[in-house]
């Protein structure tokens, strides 16, 4: 497999992962994987009914098999990972091995923006509705994923991430 043609985003919820990938994989010519899209179809519920039913443990293994799979037998991909993705089962060792690993780094500030625009609702890891609150919120959870992220390949910290700045920090 020539895994230099795989792409994988990583970044807290909100970062951009899917969005850019997205249009990452359509500059680039190559196949837009949304990890937990893939879960989700494996599985045949949504990620908060599987975690309430089978647990987070549960959740993290069939992660941890979904992007294996995909690791063996795809190639030519750009992935959006779920937010948790690389503090698992040594996932990040895996996509470090198989592909670029970009980490999206986005201020919380940013970040609460977003997820509060987009609806508190639709990211359930989180539970505030105050955006002082969310901004703590995302802090924490930063502090608790950075020493992964930071395992990265690649760093971008922006607000305004673009496919453009991907593409270019790419070719550099």
């Amino acid at each position: 497999m020539d895994s230099s043609k795989n792409i994988f985003l990583i970044g807290l919820p909100g970062s951009g992962k899917t969005t850019l990938g997205k249009q990452l994989a359509e500059q680039l010519g190559l196949e837009f994987i949304d990890l937990d899209e893939a879960i989700i179809e494996r599985i045949g519920m949504s990620i908060p009914d599987y975690f309430s039913a089978q647990g987070e443990g549960n959740f993290r293994l069939r992660e941890k098999e979904t992007l294996h799979e995909i690791c063996a037998t795809l190639e030519g991909f750009v992935m959006a990972t779920g937010g948790g993705a690389p503090c698992f089962h040594f996932n990040m060792d895996t996509m470090n091995e198989h592909g670029q690993t970009i980490y999206l780094d986005v201020s919380p500030g940013d970040l609460a923006l977003r997820i509060m625009e987009e609806g508190v609702e639709n990211r359930p890891i989180f539970k505030s509705y105050d955006q002082q609150d969310l901004i703590q919120e995302i802090r924490d959870l930063k502090e608790m994923r950075e020493e992964f992220y930071n395992q990265a390949k690649m760093k971008i910290r922006d607000n305004q991430i673009t496919v453009e700045k991907i593409i270019s920090n790419l070719s550099s």
